[in-house]
């Protein structure tokens, strides 16, 4: 597989998803709204869909409602397409208004940030898997119930567990692992996402200056 970072060691990652090559802004308009000049566009499903997929990964798990069910690595942030240049590209209002829909952003990364973001993603994926297995029991034996009265199977054991009490002893398995799980990968994406121009000028501000 064809390495992204080969002849650029860093640069930034700006994730599409359009139906169309032709839906993607050309470079007069990148050069107008972001000051892009030398990019390349690619497939997300082409040579390097890993590193693209780790970073749907990311946007997904972030997205993600706890309140329903975990879906391990069904993805639902599509892509199609992405750029890659090697300057570190900055959001703007402009930019945002009239691509809101079809961009998902840029990521400013080296490869050993992508392979830290693949390792904080399997620590993500295995407490979520963790949590998902003890709290998926009182489901299980629920099914079990029925699936003996259909079948005109007699065990007490199973026919009288009280699935309630085993909800509230198992209530909150793994929450705190996921909870810190979800803390570093929202710190590798606040470190690596893009900034707009204003936010970065505040960041290099005086310590003692007003900030929004």
């Amino acid at each position: 597989m064809n390495d992204l970072f080969e002849k650029i060691p860093k640069g930034s990652i700006l994730l599409w998803n359009v139906e169309e090559d032709k839906n993607l802004p050309k470079k007069k308009e990148m050069i107008r709204l972001l000051g892009t000049e030398e990019f390349t566009y690619y497939k997300t499903n082409g040579h390097h869909r890993s590193y693209i997929r780790s970073l749907a990964r990311l946007k997904d798990c972030l997205s993600h409602d706890r309140t329903q069910e975990y879906r391990g690595y069904s993805l639902q942030i599509p892509t199609s397409h992405f750029l890659f240049t090697e300057q570190e590209i900055e959001s703007n209002s402009f930019f945002i208004l009239k691509y809101s829909t079809q961009c998902l952003g840029s990521y400013f990364v080296d490869r050993s940030d992508i392979n830290n973001l693949d390792q904080l993603l399997r620590r993500y994926e295995k407490v979520c898997h963790i949590a998902n297995e003890i709290t998926s029991w009182p489901k299980k034996i629920e099914r079990h119930q029925e699936e003996i009265k259909r079948d005109g199977v007699e065990d007490s054991v199973i026919e009288n567990f009280q699935t309630q009490r085993l909800t509230a002893i198992t209530n909150g398995y793994g929450e705190q692992a996921i909870n810190y799980a979800i803390s570093k990968l929202q710190a590798w994406h606040d470190q690596h996402y893009w900034k707009s121009k204003k936010s970065k000028k505040t960041a290099d501000a005086p310590q003692d200056a007003v900030t929004t």
